[in-house]
């Protein structure tokens, strides 16, 4: 199941971390407002094929709950935690985050820790923000950039731009979602294909705080809010 739509609206308080980037041109997609179309020069789909390190770093602690069991840091992610959570910088288990973001209230994902398998996305983190960029238009002028970083226990995760269409979306506030090869740069994956991280990018309309959405198929869904 994949739709193609990248439309950011604005929250409160400052401006965006992230998101992707789109080709209104493809018939596959729907029209946008504030979603652009990188330039086919940029960063996107600059596969770093496989490395044995990625997923070491858990990035900022995004859980909400109390610390759970000590774990190692320096051990692929989840390290000594259960699935369903993830070695904090505190080198104490963490549960991932509920995505309790609009994006998700008309994206319903249905995963459980108990019962699902998936990929879970841990950690994002803002890569860059950049006005007036370059690769961006006059309408959708400012650029996002945003590392994700995820684990699959069962060692199935991507290493290119274009599997990883096959399998991961941005989700917009309003429920739709983009699965484009164009967003994905920089991706680095173990030499299992257990662990790792890309980045998401997209041009988007000047605003001062949006509401991302990030999703594997039969995994977790992960909420970021971005500011200026």
């Amino acid at each position: 199941m994949r739709r193609f739509l990248s439309l950011l609206l604005p929250l409160s308080l400052g401006l965006v971390l992230t998101a992707t980037s789109c080709n209104p041109d493809d018939p596959g997609e729907r029209p946008v407002d504030d979603a652009g179309t990188e330039d086919p020069g940029s960063d996107a789909g600059n596969d770093a094929g496989t490395e044995t390190d990625a997923g070491t770093d858990a990035g900022t602690d995004a859980g909400t709950e109390e610390p759970g069991p000590p774990c190692t840091l320096a051990n692929p992610q989840p390290s000594d935690c259960a699935y369903g959570s993830y070695c904090g910088a505190s080198e104490t288990c963490r549960t991932v985050p509920t995505p309790t973001c609009e994006n998700f209230s008309k994206f319903p994902v249905s995963w459980d820790p108990a019962t699902s398998t998936g990929p879970v996305i841990y950690a994002a983190e803002l890569v860059s923000l950049t006005s007036n960029d370059s690769n961006c238009t006059s309408q959708i002028p400012t650029r996002f950039r945003i590392r994700i970083r995820a684990y699959s226990p069962s060692g199935d995760l991507p290493t290119t731009a274009s599997e990883l269409a096959k399998v991961f979306s941005y989700v917009n506030r309003n429920g739709s979602y983009l699965s484009d090869s164009g967003q994905f740069s920089d991706i680095v994956t173990s030499g299992d294909l257990k662990n790792t991280e890309f980045v998401v990018s997209n041009c988007i309309v000047d605003q001062p705080t949006v509401s991302l959405g990030f999703n594997f198929d039969s995994g977790n869904g992960y909420c970021q809010q971005a500011s200026k």
